[in-house]
């Protein structure tokens, strides 16, 4: 493997860091459960913990889940 091949994967990992970290959460991080949406206040949230998104939400621990 070049230097090359190894500077193109590390880009790439860079691309999908940004693309994950700016996409919304689709399950609980607690326990899986897909979230709810709540029209009149805008967040997603998890019908079993109370777990909500953007409240809760770190997207440096929890970003491509």
């Amino acid at each position: 493997m070049s230097w090359q091949q190894l500077l193109t994967i590390a880009r790439q990992n860079e691309e999908w860091d940004r693309y994950w970290r700016a996409q919304q959460p689709r399950a609980c991080p607690n326990d899986g459960t897909p979230l709810t949406a709540s029209a009149s206040e805008g967040t997603l949230r998890c019908p079993h913990d109370g777990w909500e998104y953007p409240r809760d939400w770190d997207p440096d621990t929890m970003a491509g889940m």
